[in-house]
C-alpha cells in the first residue's frame, strides 16, 4: 500500500461534518495550536483572589483615555470592575432606608431587621449596612454589619426582613439599634422561568430564603402535635414564620392557624395529600406557606421571565 504524505491543518472545524471536515481537527479538549501542532493548554492562574458572586452574564472590556485596561463583569447579583488585578462594586443602588433597626435571637445568625417604610425587598436581594449602631447584649459588634454587604434571607412584611450573620447572637434582643439600609439594585433572576401558571415553582415546590427551624419534641404517626397529644408543634424558634399557614417537616405538610412563640397552634396533620408520620426531636421545620403545590397554578404575574442580564457599552470618550 502507498503511503501519502498530508498535514492536517490547524484549528477545530466546527462549521462542517466529520466527513466535510477534511484534513481538519474536528473535537478537542483543553487544547491550543502552536506551530501548526496541538499541544495541550497547560493550565489557568487567578487574576484575583476574591470570589465573583453569581452567574456572570456580561463582560465589557475597554481602554480609558489614558490607557488603562479595564473589564466589566455583571453578574445575576453584581456588576463589578476588575482594574490592575482588583475588583471593585459598582452596582447600582437603590434610596437609604435610614433609621431602620435590628432584633437578634440567642444561639441563632438571623437578624431581623425593621424599616421605617417599605423597603420592596424580596428574598436573595443585596443590602449594604451603614451607619450601624447596635443595642446592647446582642454579642456583636457594629464592625460585623457596618459596611458589610448581606443577602436578604427572608421578607416578612412590608417592613420586615431577615438576613444570616455569619456567627450566632449571644442575646436576645427585640429591636433596637439604628442602621441605614442601601439596597443594591434589582438585577434579576439566574436562571429563566416561565410564566404561565402551572409548572413553574422549583421541584417540591421550594421557596429561597423560607424561615426555617427544629423540632423541640418528637411528632407521632397520627393526627396530634409534639408529644403524641394535643394540637401544637413545638419548634425551637418560630421567627419569622408565617403568622398562620404550614410547614414542611421531611415529606409530610402540617397546616396551623396561629403562633404563640414557640408553638404552632390549632395544627392538622398530614394536609395537601402528604402522609403522616413520626419525626424525631431536632428535625428540620421549613416555612412551606408560599410552596406551590403540584397541580397548583402559580400567578404568572408574580413570575420573572427573563434572567438577570446586563448591556454594557462605552459611553462618551471612554
Amino acid at each position: 500500500m502507498a503511503l501519502i504524505d498530508f498535514s492536517i491543518k490547524p484549528g477545530i472545524d466546527k462549521q462542517d461534518t466529520e466527513v466535510g471536515a477534511e484534513n481538519r481537527w474536528i473535537d478537542s479538549d483543553n487544547t491550543r495550536f502552536r506551530y501548526g501542532l496541538p499541544e495541550k493548554v497547560g493550565g489557568w492562574s487567578s487574576l484575583v483572589t476574591d470570589s465573583i458572586v453569581g452567574v456572570s452574564r456580561k463582560l465589557h472590556a475597554f481602554v480609558d483615555l489614558n490607557g488603562n485596561r479595564y473589564v466589566t463583569i455583571g453578574t445575576d447579583k453584581f456588576l463589578l470592575l476588575y482594574f490592575e488585578g482588583q475588583l471593585f462594586d459598582i452596582t447600582p443602588i437603590k434610596a437609604t432606608l435610614a433609621s431602620s433597626t435590628i432584633a437578634t435571637v440567642n444561639n441563632s445568625a438571623v437578624c431581623t431587621i425593621t424599616t421605617g417604610s417599605s423597603h420592596n425587598l424580596e428574598p436573595g436581594d443585596i443590602v449594604l449596612l451603614d451607619s450601624v449602631t447596635l443595642p446592647s447584649s446582642t454579642g456583636y459588634s457594629a464592625s460585623d454589619f457596618e459596611d458589610k454587604l448581606f443577602q436578604v434571607t427572608s421578607v416578612t412584611t412590608p417592613t420586615v426582613f431577615t438576613i444570616t450573620q455569619s456567627s450566632n447572637a449571644t442575646g436576645t434582643v427585640s429591636t433596637g439599634g439604628s442602621i441605614s439600609v442601601i439596597p443594591y439594585e434589582k438585577i434579576g433572576p439566574a436562571d429563566q422561568s416561565y410564566g404561565y401558571g402551572f409548572g413553574i415553582s422549583q421541584w417540591d415546590g421550594s421557596v429561597p430564603g423560607a424561615a426555617t427551624s427544629t423540632l423541640d419534641g418528637s411528632l407521632s404517626a397520627n393526627s396530634f402535635g409534639t408529644g403524641g397529644s394535643g394540637t401544637n408543634v413545638t419548634l425551637d424558634a418560630t421567627t419569622n414564620f408565617s403568622a398562620a399557614g404550614r410547614i414542611l417537616v421531611e415529606s409530610e405538610l402540617i397546616s396551623y392557624a396561629s403562633i404563640s412563640s414557640p408553638n404552632l397552634q390549632s395544627i392538622v396533620r398530614n394536609v395537601n395529600g402528604t402522609t403522616n408520620a413520626t419525626h424525631n426531636t431536632g428535625t428540620a421545620v421549613v416555612d412551606a406557606t408560599n410552596y406551590s403545590d403540584w397541580g397548583e397554578a402559580v400567578l404568572a404575574s408574580e413570575v420573572t421571565l427573563e434572567p438577570g442580564l446586563w448591556s454594557l457599552d462605552n459611553i462618551g470618550q471612554a
